[in-house]
């Protein structure tokens, strides 16, 4: 079991944007082990699973995110002290940003714009996943 603290194995939340504002919002299950990422989880596409590799001394990660009998996703990012950040792709891309559960106050936190900032033809708007959130 991985000892780095910013990546505890288990339960993670987290979200992708993907050519529009509202959040791709994912439940997931993460493992990280001797340098693996193994994962399975669940988001508004269906259930999924992912393999691939991390490194605590870049900080840098990436898997791939392989839908039951669809698709794959490749997802690259930097862990960071409020969870992974980083860009998916497959043909178009976007980014996501994932931590773990009990990260409260960034449940708390997009889950607050959410309901403030709602989304429809009149008030567009664009997360800014790429830097962490200062809470």
């Amino acid at each position: 079991m991985e000892t780095d603290s910013r990546l505890p194995s288990g339960e993670w939340n987290g979200f992708y944007l993907e050519g529009r504002p509202q959040r791709g919002w994912m439940h997931l299950y993460m493992s990280f082990e001797e340098g693996r990422i193994k994962g399975e989880g669940t988001d508004y596409v269906g259930p999924w699973t992912a393999t691939g590799s991390y490194d605590t001394s870049t900080g840098v990660c990436s898997w791939v995110k392989d839908y039951v009998g669809q698709h794959n996703v490749n997802y690259f990012g930097q862990i960071t002290e409020k969870g992974i950040l980083g860009e998916w792709s497959i043909v178009t891309s976007g980014t996501f940003h994932i931590w773990p559960r009990g990260r409260n106050e960034m449940n708390e936190l997009y889950l607050k714009q959410d309901l403030e900032e709602p989304v429809g033809p009149t008030s567009p708007r664009v997360s800014p996943v790429m830097e962490p959130v200062e809470i």
